[in-house]
């Protein structure tokens, strides 16, 4: 009889409770999937070598310079053609690459398309030394986590199935198919109340519900009360977050600070459950309830915890920006893009601090660190045609605003204002008396 699992919250803690120690697999990632693994992953020294991946077709009239178009349809090839869906999904982060949907979602589908052995391999985390390839989808999760903690993970059910086929598969690799196809379906069903595949279907309610259960389960081991309580009342923070109940969502993440400080995890750390992480989340919280004392202070333990941690820098300069301080706001995304050099959304976003600061040369700068960085990123191009057009470098100004347009979403507010400019800059240069 195969091993019966409870599921807590996650496919990553699934994984931890499923696989065994003695797990002796030497898979690797098909070549495809691990070239789009790595073009994604300058934040662990991969390098970009693989070929570009082709576009996925779409269909006639649609949007090919929108991310969310390119999004859309990785979540309908997911389950069908998974390998499909990567390349959506990294074309939703070459155009967007700030969106953390997009960042998740790519790393989940490259799990989707591996096969049961592989999935095995990338979860057995008692190796004391994970490959380049994996280490590239980690960083995928913890770039998606960084950016936004509180990203809604859609694509976790799939994932679910695919670790319970793998689990099945390991104990029984003859099994019929049918016979597997009924066993995930047994266990789904059985899981129908479970706080995670609630969340993961936006029952809400039914989520906080499933996770207040797991709370007060007293029949439930001692130790693995202790160990999973903190990641519960994680969970349930999320929940309230997306719900929009912010006091709840403070309340339940403060009781999961607390639960990690209180005892020494000996187990393997999850990448979203570090204390740096949480207090971000906690800080996000208190931003979006107003309270910018806390938010600050928030941020500000985030950094105690890990000095690396680059998004609490980043926090902290909007909050320094939103009081006026654009001194202390420009010091700390100099700190932010020092640590994560590689990254073309936080040059932008501290292009932005520069211009309220009134540093225009320097923003230019960081704009053009973006666009080096994403070729396919339009929205440095047209801040920085708009810095050319104000400075009357025209000529420049021209180039930037003819980029942007090319790279831009139909549905681009500034889309509008770039082809006005760019008409009005392309008649002046065309009535312009010629230099001698």
């Amino acid at each position: 009889m195969r091993e019966r699992t409870k599921l807590v919250a996650s496919p990553e803690r699934l994984a931890r409770q499923i696989l065994v120690s003695d797990l002796e697999l030497t898979v690797r990632l098909p070549t495809a999937l691990l070239s789009l693994a790595l073009f994604l992953a300058p934040a662990v020294g991969a390098q970009k070598v693989a070929p570009i991946p082709p576009r996925p077709r779409l269909d006639a009239g649609a949007d090919t310079n929108d991310a969310a178009t390119y999004y859309r349809y990785g979540l309908q090839m997911a389950n069908s053609k998974p390998a499909e869906s990567v390349k959506a999904f990294y074309w939703a982060t070459q155009i967007n690459p700030g969106s953390a949907e997009a960042m998740y979602a790519l790393r989940t589908s490259t799990l989707l398309a591996m096969t049961s052995g592989e999935l095995f391999d990338y979860f057995d985390w008692s190796r004391k030394k994970r490959s380049p390839e994996y280490l590239a989808l980690d960083s995928l999760l913890y770039r998606a986590y960084t950016v936004n903690p509180f990203v809604y993970r859609n694509m976790d059910v799939p994932l679910i199935r695919a670790l319970i086929e793998a689990n099945a598969i390991k104990y029984d690799p003859s099994i019929d198919r049918a016979e597997l196809g009924h066993d995930v379906l047994e266990r789904l069903n059985s899981m129908r109340k479970e706080g995670w595949l609630s969340y993961a279907e936006g029952r809400l309610p039914d989520a906080l519900e499933g996770y207040a259960k797991q709370l007060h389960d007293k029949g439930r081991n001692k130790k693995d009360h202790e160990d999973n309580d903190s990641e519960i009342h994680a969970d349930r923070a999320r929940v309230f977050y997306q719900m929009g109940n912010m006091d709840s969502a403070r309340a339940e993440l403060t009781a999961a600070i607390t639960g990690f400080r209180e005892k020494d995890k000996k187990d393997v750390v999850i990448l979203y459950e570090s204390k740096a992480m949480y207090e971000q989340s906690l800080g996000m919280i208190n931003e979006r309830a107003s309270k910018m004392d806390d938010a600050r202070e928030a941020y500000g333990q985030a950094l105690t915890e890990d000095l690396s941690y680059y998004s609490a820098h980043s926090h902290l300069a909007h909050l320094q920006l939103a009081q006026g301080d654009t001194a202390a706001a420009v010091s700390e995304m100099d700190l932010a893009v020092q640590l994560q050099p590689n990254d073309p959304s936080l040059h932008y976003d501290y292009a932005l601090v520069l211009i309220k600061a009134r540093r225009d040369g320097d923003a230019a700068n960081q704009l053009k660190k973006a666009i080096d960085a994403d070729a396919y990123y339009a929205a440095p191009h047209f801040l920085l045609a708009r810095i050319s057009d104000v400075e009357d470098y025209t000529d420049d100004a021209v180039s930037e605003y003819k980029s942007f347009i090319s790279l831009a979403a139909k549905s681009d507010g500034d889309l509008p204002i770039a082809k006005e400019r760019l008409s009005k800059l392309t008649a002046t240069v065309a009535s312009a008396p010629a230099k001698p």
